[in-house]
């Protein structure tokens, strides 16, 4: 928890930065676009490699590793002389937070026992308030000490990447590891139906969540709210659902996964359509209780893949949260262009819409995903 609070406080480093970035390198909103495409394609489609060769033991120390690039990489944003030294930056960031998640996530539910929607929420709840806390950080450091002070807040990755590497723990026992008895196809060949399915629902939820941090910060910035304030939004957006993760975990322990994932993606797009029209202290409200119901099927859906793959948790996760966000953040640029072309707010109103359908599928989902995720016994 203590590492991936650390590992996701460096995740928006990048979407709270990009209007002092876009003064400094003259960026439009397309080329800033790319640049979170950029961050998405490489911190989550490489998701699945990483929870492979962490699953398998051939890269045992790559959470620990991979935590101390990714703060290293946050921290050059604000040192990067051009836009491809931003680039190659910002590539490098993307790596290192995906080699931490998959192994990680997939420690929490090798541990979790009956309870693995309840412990997996706890554990995204920590990466969470780090992800809430990370544009007010990166803003605040950048705008009182200037953009080349970004690079001291990467020390607290190197201290607990360095104290993950001395404690070692993915040599912790977990109940259970029948990775030797199931073959990863013939897993993924079992479960295409299913994952899938899952697959829809994440990337319609990560393509709204993504495009309202590429996007706010400059929908703030048109209405002549200082860079700060804008980051402050989306702290908001993102603590309340780091809140609203945790109760969609336990709830779904108590009363099943079906019917919170069908309300949280439900409800989900009234609220963020508010947040668009209105300013202000509705505003934030209406981007607290969108958050807050947003993410709160987070968890919900990483268990649900790890339920159906236990054999490898770790490639269920780093599906769920890698290639799944990674097409979902790639749609970022062509939503950024479009703003630029068709205006922010017409843009952002489309996108709110996408999660509607998603509450259907939810009612699609068989009894089996209701079950408790957790490996058989050896």
């Amino acid at each position: 928890m203590a590492a991936h609070f650390v590992n996701d406080m460096y995740g928006n480093y990048l979407p709270a930065l990009l209007p002092l970035l876009a003064d400094v390198h003259h960026l439009s909103l397309s080329r800033a676009g790319l640049l979170i495409s950029l961050y998405t394609v490489t911190g989550s489609l490489l998701q699945p490699l990483f929870g492979y060769l962490a699953d398998s033991g051939r890269l045992q120390p790559v959470s620990a590793v991979g935590l101390a690039v990714a703060g290293i990489g946050a921290g050059l944003l604000g040192l990067a002389p051009t836009y491809a030294a931003l680039a190659l930056v910002t590539v490098l960031h993307g790596m290192g937070t995906a080699a931490f998640h998959p192994q990680s996530s997939s420690l929490v539910h090798g541990l979790s026992g009956t309870r693995t929607a309840t412990r997996m929420a706890v554990y995204i709840m920590a990466g969470q308030t780090g992800y809430a806390l990370s544009p007010l950080i990166a803003a605040t450091v950048a705008v009182r000490a200037g953009l080349p002070w970004v690079m001291v807040t990467a020390l607290p990755a190197v201290v607990v990447a360095s104290v993950m590497a001395a404690l070692r723990p993915w040599k912790r026992p977990t109940p259970g590891s029948p990775l030797g008895r199931v073959r990863l196809r013939d897993d993924l060949r079992r479960n295409a139906r299913g994952l899938a399915r899952l697959m829809v629902l994440i990337m319609s939820r990560s393509t709204l969540s993504y495009a309202m941090l590429a996007l706010l910060p400059f929908l703030f910035k048109l209405r002549g709210v200082p860079a700060t304030h804008g980051a402050a939004a989306l702290t908001v957006m993102l603590f309340a659902g780091a809140i609203g993760g945790v109760v969609g975990g336990y709830l779904s322990d108590r009363y099943g996964r079906r019917p919170i994932l069908f309300i949280s993606f439900l409800i989900a797009s009234p609220l963020f359509l508010g947040a668009i029209h209105t300013t202000g202290a509705a505003a934030m409200v209406f981007l607290a209780l969108g958050g807050a119901v947003l993410f709160g099927s987070a968890s919900l859906l990483t268990v649900e893949a790890q339920g159906l793959m236990p054999a490898h948790a770790g490639v269920a996760a780093g599906m769920m949260l890698g290639v799944s966000m990674g097409v979902g953040g790639l749609l970022v640029g062509p939503t950024s262009a479009l703003a630029q072309a068709y205006g922010i707010i017409p843009v952002l109103t489309a996108v709110s819409l996408l999660p509607l359908p998603g509450s259907l599928m939810t009612l699609s989902m068989t009894k089996r995903s209701e079950e408790p995720a957790t490996a058989p016994a050896g």
